[in-house]
């Protein structure tokens, strides 16, 4: 081992050098048709017709393409369109933008009524007095689907696209979304989410791929390009969003929207890989996040918003607020003595486009008399007009009538659904498989009963963001479930198990406790327990999403765990089976199953995967994309930690059981002659490893590698996660799987806080599975 002098100087000298090292996504991205570069994205200069219409509009015109509101200010609960309020934002403040849900009464516009109301803004927009007829563009938050759309393909969340370990279901999830989204004439949605969420008690865990950042990275960006293929031709295609810049994901009481308090190093190593990954797969826009990092708003922050994302990250796309944040500056982050102070201090202080304002215009307002005042140089809105044109123009927008929907795309395709299906098949995890009591052998199961509050609901399989923001209840807010705006599009628990029921199989479900833990019929499920051969307990949370899905306990409720213990108690096999959005904490649970099924939030169409997988007709692949507390005081542990750290979680990250046995050979690297095992930084080695399926069912094994520094100047993590391949193997079957490595792969934020600046020197090695192989780094 070298002296740590040695790796001080070593260290210095590589201090500037930032090459990244390639993956194997690099090398072969294993979805879509085109290459990485083939790609649109946002280009380097803003084109000079859209410059020359920026030099001759009028002040209002600009500051109103910097301007979203909310449809509820022209749309009435009715589902009518108030054509005169469109046309008093249109002519007095040249609105660019609006967003939001469409619906009447309370029901969703399916795709044909989107398309015809948002053409009817269009038509209004472009008939007032201006200097140029633009279009607005119309913004939705379709993170996991076109999910606001009614009838559309609706798929798991971000969770469980992190769990596949499968970025072509990024990728192709992505695509879907993308023309259903089309296909209502909304133009750009607010997706992917890249956050890493480090505090499990958050309340938009589930938005997320988990909390690794490199395959966050990799999954976002199969989304981007998914969402976005070749945008500028394709009409297809929408803009997505990278969201939210930056640190969202760690707030330190767990409650959502609250203060992030996190090192310089932190961010960098950990939160800012994702979007970097975003940003070379050409995201066309980028959302800030509502919090304050340190104590500094994002929303208001030179450093992040100019220093990080324009300048380190080289993003060069349209930069939206989160809801109404420049506002909070003054009525939450109180940082800003007025709407006034708080729009220079944005606006000055950032590259911001555009303010989601959303239900006034004040901004316009105030900005407009910041300008006017010369507090506000008029150059700083002409670059975010720029900016904000350009995205029109490369979404077809400003051609004639490019702003008109395509009538020919669909929407709820049968592949589509299968596609749905497919997420949910390939993302949920076996946690625990006590005496093999999974898959059910059918010889010995003849009758199944079926109990819990999430397994005769889709609702609580879609989660939040589903129908409604707070996912779809009888009172789109915090009420009961309700399937009704589903249409049928989907399949339970109870009947995907009954579906995937052998023949002469009986399962019959019973009400049990609701999703407060609250008894409904628990003594006649006692009583009726012997009558069956295993009973299967759908548990879980409640649909939420953001503010109002805050906890202050991470437990499930106490009722549910009792009642889990009494369906124990009977001496019948009990398999559990999770439904939720955030891991809580199991506690008895855990012991009191002999099966552990974790389905995240996979979407309506779950629950015939579910059936699938306990019956055997699926092999379970999923692994936990985050870390799974076994303790409620364990909400901020996450894998990649500091090695020195108290480590006693529930299941580690990339926990998952199978029902096949796979087995790994030891690792190899490809060498020349008289080669050692060197890594050197700017150059790459091949590592690989054989798998193979013992049996006795054919299946798919994600396999993980990680690098480790056992000593370096900083203390380093437990380990990091620097690629992953997922691979089908039939039984007896093998495969070599191979990956990059490399020097630079081992960066890190030193002591002079330069970004990833820093690589030591010294032995290093490479995990996979149970194996391990060392390599050193010369420097």
């Amino acid at each position: 081992m070298r002296s740590f002098s040695g790796i001080i100087a070593a260290s210095i000298a590589l201090l500037f050098i930032t090459s990244p090292v390639m993956s194997q996504q690099d090398k072969d991205l294993g979805y879509g048709t085109l290459k990485p570069e083939e790609y649109d994205r946002p280009g380097d200069e803003i084109d000079a017709d859209i410059q020359e219409m920026v030099s001759r509009m009028t002040l209002e015109e600009k500051i109103g393409q910097m301007t979203q509101i909310d449809q509820s200010l022209i749309l009435g609960e009715d589902g009518v369109l108030n054509k005169t309020a469109v046309e008093y934002y249109a002519k007095n403040y040249f609105v660019g933008s609006y967003l939001n849900q469409m619906a009447r009464n309370g029901k969703n516009f399916d795709h044909q009524e989107y398309a015809k109301s948002i053409e009817e803004i269009q038509e209004i927009t472009l008939g007032v007095n201006s200097t140029y007829k633009i279009p607005i563009i119309y913004g939705l938050d379709h993170i996991h689907g076109a999910h606001y759309v009614a009838k559309s393909t609706i798929f798991g969340h971000g969770i469980n696209i992190g769990a596949s370990f499968n970025p072509k279901l990024a990728y192709e999830t992505a695509v879907v979304t993308a023309r259903e989204t089309r296909a209502a004439n909304v133009h750009w949605t607010f997706a992917p989410v890249l956050d890493i969420p480090t505090n499990k008690q958050w309340a938009r865990v589930y938005e997320n791929f988990g909390e690794d950042p490199y395959m966050s990275g990799i999954m976002g960006a199969a989304a981007i390009r998914g969402y976005q293929g070749k945008y500028k031709s394709d009409r297809t295609k929408v803009a997505a969003t990278m969201k939210h810049f930056i640190a969202y994901g760690a707030p330190h009481s767990g409650q959502d929207r609250d203060s992030t308090i996190v090192s310089d190093r932190t961010i960098h190593d950990y939160f800012m890989p994702g979007f970097q990954e975003a940003v070379d797969a050409g995201v066309a826009t980028a959302m800030e996040s509502y919090i304050d990092v340190n104590g500094e708003p994002v929303v208001a922050s030179h450093y992040y918003l100019q220093e990080l994302l324009r300048e380190q990250l080289k993003f060069k796309g349209m930069l939206v607020t989160d809801w109404a944040e420049i506002a909070n500056l003054y009525t939450t982050h109180k940082i800003a003595a007025s709407h006034r102070d708080a729009v220079r201090l944005s606006i000055n202080s950032t590259s911001v486009d555009m303010s989601m304002v959303p239900t006034d215009v004040i901004f316009f307002d105030e900005l407009k008399q910041l300008v006017l005042d010369n507090v506000i140089d008029v150059s700083r809105v002409d670059e975010s007009a720029g900016r904000l044109l350009q995205l029109k123009k490369d979404l077809g927008l400003l051609e004639p009538e490019g702003w008109k929907v395509d009538p020919s795309l669909e929407v709820g395709l049968p592949e589509d659904v299968e596609l749905a299906r497919e997420v949910a098949r390939d993302s949920i995890t076996l946690l625990k498989n006590e005496n093999n009591v999974l898959p059910l052998n059918k010889e010995k199961t003849k009758r199944v009963l079926v109990v819990g509050p999430t397994v005769d609901t889709l609702s609580h399989l879609a989660g939040g963001w589903t129908i409604y923001w707070q996912g779809a209840t009888d009172d789109g807010w915090q009420g009961n479930a309700s399937d009704e705006q589903f249409y049928s599009n989907g399949t339970t628990i109870y009947n995907g198990i009954r579906s995937a029921a052998p023949e002469g199989t009986t399962v019959d479900y019973m009400p049990s406790f609701d999703v407060e833990g609250n008894d409904i019929n628990m003594n006649a499920i006692i009583n009726s327990a012997n009558d069956y051969d295993v009973i299967v307990v759908g548990i879980g949370e409640r649909t939420y999403a953001e503010l109002p899905g805050n906890i202050h306990d991470i437990r499930l409720p106490e009722g549910q765990m009792s009642y889990v213990k009494k369906l124990a108690n009977t001496g019948k096999p009990v398999v559990s089976v999770v439904v939720e959005g955030r891991p809580r904490v199991l506690q008895s649970i855990v012991d009191d199953s002999d099966a552990l099924v974790q389905a995240y939030l996979p979407g309506p169409w779950g629950g015939h995967a579910i059936g699938e997988i306990l019956f055997g007709k699926v092999n379970p692949s999923g692994r936990l994309p985050y870390t799974y507390p076994k303790n409620s005081g364990d909400m901020n542990m996450n894998y990649w930690r500091q090695v020195n750290d108290v480590w006693d979680p529930l299941y580690e990250f990339g926990h998952g059981l199978s029902y096949s046995k796979f087995t790994y050979g030891n690792i190899s690297f490809t060498k020349e002659e008289n080669d050692s095992a060197i890594l050197e930084p700017g150059k790459t080695r091949t590592v690989s490893v054989q798998v193979t399926n013992e049996g006795p069912y054919d299946g798919s094994e994600a396999v993980l590698m990680y690098i480790h520094q056992p000593v370096r100047l900083i203390t380093p993590p437990a380990k990091l996660l620097k690629g992953f391949e997922k691979i089908h193997l039939t039984v007896g079957e093998s495969k070599t799987v191979e990956f990059e490595v490399g020097a630079d792969m081992f960066r890190y934020t030193g002591l002079d806080n330069t970004p990833r600046g820093t690589i030591d020197p010294g032995p290093v090695k490479v995990l996979i599975s149970d194996q391990e192989f060392d390599f050193e780094i010369r420097i």
